[in-house]
């Protein structure tokens, strides 16, 4: 199936807007965010307007991402580097850090949208009593198209199509480090010779010490034209027409969501991003 990959990730582009089942989300949006206090709602709109601003759109709208990330927290809530392994109490529940990671997650379970779900993820490493946690937005419809076009891939991990898309991302974390580079490409939405020339190039580089040399292929969001939605290629290497039909379709929903969000902005230039997402979800679910 490897070599379907390609063939199936842009039929999923071009059929993605079609799909209701996608986007059915009045019966499914939790009632949740309308319980939260309004402080967190309005960490729940900040965290919102940081996948739209940005790479996320392409998760939300264009289907493009099945996966973007939102944010990082920075936590002090790890193991230090230098305690004894084995110890059962390391995180001080008390502690301002602990109670943040706390409302972190509580804002993200109210921030569920049917097939699009946002999560926090936390990153293997941990440095001096710090771990970083980061807040993704995935759609369990294209993971499992994933999981479908690469089913030679993620079999051994034990996961198939209909699994968890948390679990897949999770896994994916934790996983050696020239698996991780592979299913965080393929979840991340890059072409699938970009995920092969960064997988070849890290072992190269362990394997000889010398960097290799690369370009870039920038796509643009509503925050800037270059460093978000962004991978590598071979140095010289031209952008191919699934680059190319990548960045036509990233540049039409962006356009789109560019006339949409004046619509939702306040008197004082605040954005009402949960109203924004409700409203682009819809829209997208009417076709």
């Amino acid at each position: 199936m490897k070599k379907y990959t390609i063939i199936i990730f842009t039929l999923s582009i071009l059929i993605a807007g079609c799909s209701k089942q996608h986007y059915s989300l009045n019966r499914h949006v939790s009632s949740e965010y309308q319980s939260l206090s309004v402080p967190d709602k309005q960490l729940a709109d900040t965290l919102i307007k940081r996948v739209l601003d940005n790479e996320g759109l392409y998760t939300v709208i264009s289907s493009l991402k099945p996966m973007s990330s939102a944010s990082d927290l920075v936590l002090k809530i790890a193991q230090p580097d230098t305690a004894v392994a084995g110890v059962a109490k390391v995180t001080d529940v008390e502690s301002p850090d602990y109670l943040k990671l706390e409302r972190y997650q509580k804002v993200i379970n109210a921030l569920q949208f049917g097939d699009l779900k946002f999560i926090m993820l936390p990153f293997k490493m941990q440095s001096k009593g710090e771990r970083i946690l980061q807040i993704n937005i995935y759609r369990q419809s294209l993971v499992d198209s994933l999981l479908t076009a690469n089913a030679a891939f993620y079999g051994q991990f034990g996961y198939v199509p209909g699994a968890s898309g948390q679990f897949v991302i999770n896994t994916t974390e934790y996983e050696h480090k020239y698996d991780r580079f592979r299913s965080y490409g393929y979840l991340f939405g890059y072409p699938d010779h970009a995920v092969e020339f960064f997988v070849a190039a890290s072992i190269s580089n362990d394997k000889t010490g010398e960097f290799v040399k690369r370009d870039f292929y920038q796509i643009p969001v509503f925050s800037g034209t270059t460093g978000h939605f962004v991978y590598a290629l071979s140095k010289g290497e031209k952008p191919t027409k699934v680059d190319e039909l990548t960045k036509a379709r990233a540049e039409y929903a962006l356009l789109k969501y560019q006339n949409l969000r004046k619509k939702y902005l306040r008197e004082d230039g605040t954005l009402r991003a949960y109203d924004l997402m409700l409203a682009l979800l819809n829209d997208a679910g009417k076709k």
